[in-house]
């Protein structure tokens, strides 16, 4: 699995690469945080829940996060690929 994997660029690799290692990041922290959270609640009781629920959101957060870099990357590939085609048509 390659999150992003439709997103290509020309001049922001280094920018998609990073939402990508984000995203493995953020799923690897969704599954701790759910695990973790499971393991608590059958383990002991509720109320020693609630501090694990607090990973759930920050973990979404960096996904949120990767998703704000690789759309950044896509709007600009996009801009870059409607301005070559402008240039190459007024050159004809």
């Amino acid at each position: 699995m390659k999150p992003y994997k439709n997103i290509t660029t020309h001049h922001l690799g280094l920018l998609l690469i990073l939402a990508r290692v984000t995203a493995y990041v953020g799923f690897l922290l969704t599954i701790i945080a759910i695990m973790a959270s499971a393991f608590t609640f059958f383990t002991l009781s509720l109320t020693s829940v609630m501090p694990m629920l607090a990973f759930i959101p920050m973990a979404l957060s960096v996904l949120f996060f990767s998703g704000v870099m690789a759309a950044i990357v896509a709007f600009e590939e996009s801009y870059r690929k409607r301005t070559e085609h402008l240039v190459s048509s007024d050159e004809i």
